[in-house]
C-alpha cells in the first residue's frame, strides 16, 4: 500500500476496493454518490488506483453497468476483509449510494433500535472516560422507573447488538456494572474517579462460550442451523465476561437443552457451569 497518498485520495481508494471486494465492482456515478461530486471528477480516482495498482482491477465493458472489475490479482490493501466493515462504512458514508443501487430497504445495518444515545449522554460519558472522572447521573431502572440520582466512573462504552451500555463503577451498589445510554439524563461531571478500568474484573477478563447445536435437532438440522454461522460443528465465542450475557441473548442461546425447546434455542451452551460466575443474577437496578 502506498502510504504517500493523500487523505483524501485515500478515502476513495477504501470506497474503491469496498465496491469492488462486495458488490463486484465500481464505476464513476457509484462513487460519485458517495463523495457528492461529479463523475467526471471522480473518475481521476479509480485511474489512480488503476496506475497504483496495476493489473488488479479491469474495465468490463460488456457489463450493462460499465464496471471496473476485480482481477485474480485483487487483494483489498485499504479496508478490513469483513462484511460488517463494509455495511458499517456505507450506513456511515453512503446511505445515498445504498439507496440508489439497491432501493430502499435492500440493505439493513441491524435491528432499528428502539432508542439511540443521545449526544448530551455521550459527550458527558467520553469525556469522563478520557479524565478518568466520576460523573453525576438521573437513572431510571427497572427497580426505580420513576429514576434516582447515581454517582458512577465509567470506563466504557459497549454495543450488546441493540442497545449502547456504559461499563462503570455504581458507588451506589458498590460494584462495576452497567448502564443502558438511553436511561441516562442530566449527567455531569463529578470529580476524579478513584475506580478504574483495571479494577473491573468481569471486564478485563475474557470468556470462551462453547456453542453446538440443540441435542433434539435431527443430525441434519444440526448440520444446517450450524452452517447458518459458518459452522460443521461445534464452535466458541470469545467475549468479555461482562458482555457474556449480551452475547447469550443476541445469538438466542438455550442455557439448558433440558428446558428450551429446540425451536425457541437451536444452538445451546455447553459448558454452562464454566461461564455461570459472570452472568446476570436477578433484576439490575
Amino acid at each position: 500500500m502506498n502510504t504517500s497518498i493523500s487523505n483524501q485520495l485515500k478515502s476513495r481508494f477504501k470506497a474503491i476496493e469496498y465496491m469492488v471486494h462486495w458488490e463486484g465492482g465500481v464505476n464513476s456515478s457509484r462513487l460519485s454518490r458517495i463523495f457528492g461530486v461529479q463523475a467526471n471528477v471522480i473518475r481521476t480516482a479509480i485511474n489512480q488506483y488503476v496506475k497504483q495498482h496495476p493489473d488488479t482491477l479491469i474495465f468490463n465493458g460488456k457489463d450493462p453497468e460499465k464496471l471496473y472489475i476485480a482481477t485474480s490479482l485483487f487483494t483489498p490493501l485499504y479496508i478490513p476483509h469483513n462484511w460488517e466493515s463494509y455495511v458499517s462504512y456505507m450506513f456511515a458514508n453512503s446511505n445515498e449510494h445504498i439507496r440508489q443501487t439497491y432501493g430502499d430497504g435492500a440493505v439493513s445495518e441491524q435491528i432499528t433500535p428502539i432508542c439511540s444515545p443521545q449526544p448530551e449522554v455521550t459527550r458527558i460519558l467520553l469525556k469522563a472516560i478520557r479524565l478518568k472522572s466520576r460523573v453525576s447521573v438521573f437513572y431510571s431502572s427497572r427497580n426505580n422507573p420513576m429514576g434516582i440520582q447515581r454517582v458512577i466512573a465509567p470506563h466504557a462504552l459497549s454495543h450488546d447488538g441493540l442497545r449502547w451500555h456504559c461499563r462503570a463503577y455504581c458507588y451506589k451498589r458498590e460494584q462495576f456494572t452497567d448502564f443502558n445510554l438511553g436511561r441516562m439524563k442530566d449527567l455531569s461531571i463529578a470529580g476524579k474517579a478513584d475506580k478504574h478500568q483495571h479494577q473491573d474484573e468481569h471486564w478485563i477478563q475474557f470468556v470462551e462460550i462453547k456453542v453446538a447445536a440443540h441435542p433434539a435437532l435431527p443430525p441434519e438440522e444440526q448440520a444446517l442451523v450450524l452452517s447458518d454461522y459458518g459452522k460443521k460443528g461445534h464452535f466458541v465465542i470469545r467475549t468479555r465476561a461482562a458482555l457474556a450475557d449480551y452475547t447469550i441473548q443476541f445469538y438466542r442461546l438455550g442455557m439448558d437443552p433440558n428446558t428450551c425447546s429446540q425451536q425457541g434455542h437451536p444452538l445451546v451452551i455447553t459448558n454452562l457451569e464454566e461461564i455461570a460466575f459472570c452472568l446476570f443474577r436477578g433484576p439490575k437496578g
